[in-house]
């Protein structure tokens, strides 16, 4: 991070001082007194299960040079004294961490990439870091920093000398879009995606496409957007900008489109427009798409196709999503990160492309569907009947629904109340060689499986 003064800090937030002692330089901002460290600014955050203010003296002893609190929360003079660059009152900290990055990125020379969407936003983002890495500096959203802290402190993570930034943007309601991009302020607005994610506050796919569009609004005039051509929807949202914009997809209008895609097990390899080929060692055509949508950034930045391709070679994909693990016996495909109708019939196209051994789905709940949940668990179980999988397994009450879905179908099911009953089953229904695809929203904590699969991997690597 650049430093920033004391008094710049205080003025970006529209902050009034509540102490003030000597000229410190800010050298990093932080909101967890456990991550501090000395010369950072400390941003004391009220969440649902933890206040930031209940932590101002371990920050202090941490050695944050100043604090930004809630203009009525009481802090003793004593602890006051302890941040030597001053303490700083807002009405809103939350407000007042995004106002800090909106300062800041004012500040950075750096090009700055915006990723957003309903699916692919972590690895489409890292595979443009991933990428440009390769002879640039830059900063990358870490994890899934795609909220109103998240995206705050990737911004004021950045180096005063780092190339590029590249932010991950997401939403669960109407307008969070446009309140981060507003911070964001890109360069390079990348949409990867459109389906019904979140579908419960935006309540349309239609209501999504206008609301992931929203990234666009901040262009300007030198700036592009990169978006996915396959969306009708999307199509329909980006008429309200007149915006430079890169189409990447399938759909015959695309500038960059997948041509000649294969796969073979967690390997695929496409070409662009029927010409510079790529070669990936992950699964799943979304994830073509993705690697099509950072080529694009990729570009913008100087690189030709055939470099940016060649770079993807060996990238290594995201933690728990499409995570390919061996596992003795067995094959794991660990996506539990997260789920929606379209992300999880992505997934089972991956699993329905392994060769030998049977391929078993355990399905969990996909959240925040609203009122057709129940519906669209059906409609998936019933899309996976048609694909190439032996055993489907339902957990919880609407993991259940999908996999009746399925049953309807012809496909062999079994069902859980929840993980830990699945957890306590689901191993002595594997066979030898068999492929298995966990995959649910995150709120099912799925990854508690793993454990259970691995043992029972081993045990079956160890039969004749």
């Amino acid at each position: 991070m650049r430093a920033l003064t004391a008094d710049e800090t205080r003025q970006a937030v529209r902050g009034r001082w509540l102490s003030r002692s000597e000229p410190v330089p800010i050298r990093g901002v932080t909101i967890d007194s456990r991550r501090a460290g000395e010369g950072d600014l400390f941003v004391a955050i009220r969440g649902e299960n933890h206040d930031g203010h209940d932590y101002l003296q371990q920050a202090a002893q941490s050695r944050c040079v100043a604090a930004i609190t809630d203009i009525k929360h009481e802090m003793q003079p004593v602890l006051m004294r302890q941040f030597p660059a001053g303490v700083i009152g807002v009405p809103d900290t939350r407000a007042a961490l995004l106002d800090l990055a909106a300062y800041y990125r004012g500040v950075i020379p750096a090009t700055v990439v915006g990723v957003t969407g309903s699916n692919g936003k972590t690895t489409a983002g890292r595979m443009i870091d991933h990428i440009l890495r390769t002879r640039l500096e830059g900063t990358a959203s870490p994890k899934n920093y795609n909220n109103e802290i998240g995206v705050p402190l990737t911004l004021l993570s950045a180096g005063a000398g780092d190339d590029y930034v590249v932010c991950e943007i997401g939403s669960s309601g109407p307008g969070e879009i446009a309140r981060l991009t507003r911070s964001v302020k890109p360069n390079i607005a990348v949409i990867t995606s459109i389906s019904e994610a979140h579908i419960e506050r935006l309540r349309s796919v239609e209501h999504i496409a206008a609301e992931k569009a929203a990234v666009l609004g901040w262009l300007g005039e030198r700036d592009i957007g990169i978006v996915n051509a396959d969306s009708p929807a999307l199509e329909h949202a980006l008429k309200s900008y007149e915006k430079r914009l890169i189409r990447f997809g399938t759909a015959p209008e695309a500038q960059l489109r997948v041509t000649d895609y294969t796969c073979d097990g967690h390997r695929q390899e496409f070409q662009i427009n029927d010409r510079d080929c790529v070669m990936l060692p992950i699964p799943g055509r979304h994830n073509a798409l993705n690697a099509l949508a950072a080529i694009a950034v990729a570009a913008r930045f100087g690189f030709t196709q055939e470099e940016a391709a060649a770079a993807l070679g060996d990238f290594t994909g995201v933690e728990q999503r499409l995570e390919w693990i061996d596992a003795g016996g067995i094959a794991i495909i660990n996506d539990a990160y997260n789920a929606n109708p379209r992300s999880m019939q992505a997934a089972v196209d991956v699993l329905a492309d392994v060769r030998g051994g049977r391929r078993v789905l355990i399905a969990g709940d996909m959240l925040e569907l609203g009122e057709k949940a129940e519906q669209l668990h059906a409609d998936v179980g019933r899309a996976i009947g048609s694909r190439r999988v032996d055993l489907v397994v339902g957990v919880g009450e609407l993991g259940k629904i999908l996999a009746e879905g399925a049953a309807r179908i012809g496909k062999d099911i079994a069902t859980f109340p929840n993980v830990a009953r699945a957890a306590d089953a689901v191993g002595e229904m594997l066979q030898k060689g068999d492929t298995v695809l966990i995959k649910a929203s995150r709120g099912m904590q799925m990854e508690k499986l793993l454990p259970r699969l691995k043992q029972a991997g081993g045990r079956l690597a160890g039969e004749d």
